[in-house]
């Protein structure tokens, strides 16, 4: 499965960094980091994501970010 269907299986409903739901009128922007895509509401959502990726996604314990 690649990142666009990882995306649509995990069918997300809310903005990753400040959690406003997605409704009919109101799209996800995507992004992706570490070979998966991520949803925002927004471009200032998508730069507050980009300065610190690591608060907004949970990695396994046994997974380094480089």
């Amino acid at each position: 499965m690649n990142a666009y269907e990882r995306y649509i299986a995990a069918d997300p409903k809310h903005c990753r960094v400040c959690k406003a739901p997605f409704t009919a009128g109101k799209s996800a922007i995507t992004k992706e980091f570490t070979g998966e895509l991520y949803a925002f509401c927004s471009d200032a959502c998508i730069a507050e994501f980009e300065e610190d990726p690591e608060k907004y996604v949970q990695f396994p314990d046994d997974e380094v970010v480089e």
